[in-house]
């Protein structure tokens, strides 16, 4: 069985999920799609792909895709990922989930349409090992009862791995009409951990995202207006009765990078960066419980967006082949979840999640 994919989208797409299926047996990237051609065809020259479309909604209804990856601006993911479920397609759909929750909605309206298809998030940070294991302490009991959470990201890397402070060029990824902004590209994914870690939805959600630098320069020098956030702080109360924290900054110069604290009643979870696990019961010191990870240097690039992307990959490909995904991916339903959960930051203090 080889599943055929068509990508929308020829940035993060390009850079990290495109290679990172050449350690996926069973699939073929058959066909690209970009609103600007050139950037599409482009990829496909450099990648070896056959067929270039200059628009989703032309790839959607291709006869030669099994599975669309919907891996384009926010804005457009709601119309893609629902046209390609009515052409009778699966969908690994990229985050934020969309723009709103609205349009959350109507993709999970679609999804119910038809439950024969797959219809998954890429909150890839599922599959990486050490989150993984996280789930599984927490299921254990290890650490006891679950109060707090605390998750940050500071600084926020770009491409080439510099902080992206005040002199990051201006792109869709500053537009909040297109869905840029770093709570929607990494608030997203914190946000689902924390349901993934304990198995709880967020029941009020009080914060704050903003833009510290309002105007940058695009490629062509002109100076832009910054609309999507560039710094966010929230706070989550859980159904569970647990609380967590997140502070992601693309505008700090320094800092530990990704940094996740779980507290329980009965001991400590910590992670650090990318690689690292540590583990306490109350009253002793932390532990290395690192998780080792086979795709280690594998990837192009190597971190754990890829490592993680490959291993979803995989067990989709099981599940087409199965019905029954051996991992616990996130589902449309799951997206919608996440995306109330963003609204409500940005709508700010007093804001419902209904």
């Amino acid at each position: 069985m080889t599943v055929r994919i068509g990508v929308i989208g020829t940035g993060f797409a390009r850079r990290v999920q495109i290679p990172a299926l050449t350690l996926v047996p069973g699939t073929r990237v058959t066909a690209i799609a970009s609103g600007h051609r050139a950037n599409a065809a482009a990829a496909a020259r450099d990648l070896g792909i056959q067929r270039v479309y200059e628009n989703g909604a032309e790839l959607v209804v291709s006869p030669d895709v099994d599975l669309v990856l919907v891996s384009s601006t926010p804005d457009t993911h709601a119309a893609f990922a629902i046209a390609a479920l009515e052409a009778g397609k699966h969908v690994l759909c990229e985050k934020p989930t969309a723009l709103n929750a609205r349009e959350a909605e109507a993709m999970v309206a679609a999804a119910r349409r038809h439950p024969d298809r797959v219809s998954w998030m890429d909150h890839q940070l599922r599959y990486e090992p050490n989150r993984r294991r996280v789930r599984e302490l927490v299921r254990q009991g290890t650490i006891g009862e679950v109060r707090h959470l605390e998750l940050s990201l500071k600084p926020y890397l770009r491409g080439d791995g510099r902080p992206q402070t005040g002199d990051a060029p201006w792109t869709w990824w500053f537009d909040r009409a297109k869905g840029g902004g770093l709570l929607g590209a990494v608030g997203s994914h914190l946000i689902d951990l924390c349901r993934f870690w304990t198995g709880a939805e967020t029941v009020h959600a009080t914060g704050t995202a903003q833009a510290f630098v309002q105007r940058r320069r695009d490629g062509a020098g002109t100076l832009r207006e910054v609309s999507a956030d560039d710094f966010a702080s929230f706070v989550l109360r859980l159904s569970s009765g647990a609380v967590a924290t997140v502070t992601l900054s693309a505008v700090a110069h320094h800092g530990p990078g990704h940094v996740a604290q779980i507290t329980g009643s009965a001991g400590t979870v910590v992670l650090t960066g990318e690689r690292t696990l540590e583990l306490a019961p109350a009253g002793e010191p932390l532990r290395d419980a690192s998780v080792p990870d086979d795709l280690w240097e594998r990837t192009t690039p190597n971190n754990m967006w890829a490592r993680s992307f490959v291993r979803l990959m995989r067990d989709l490909v099981r599940t087409l082949e199965t019905g029954v995904p051996e991992g616990e991916p996130a589902t449309f339903e799951d997206g919608l979840a996440v995306q109330r959960v963003l609204d409500a930051v940005r709508a700010g203090p007093g804001a419902s999640l209904d």
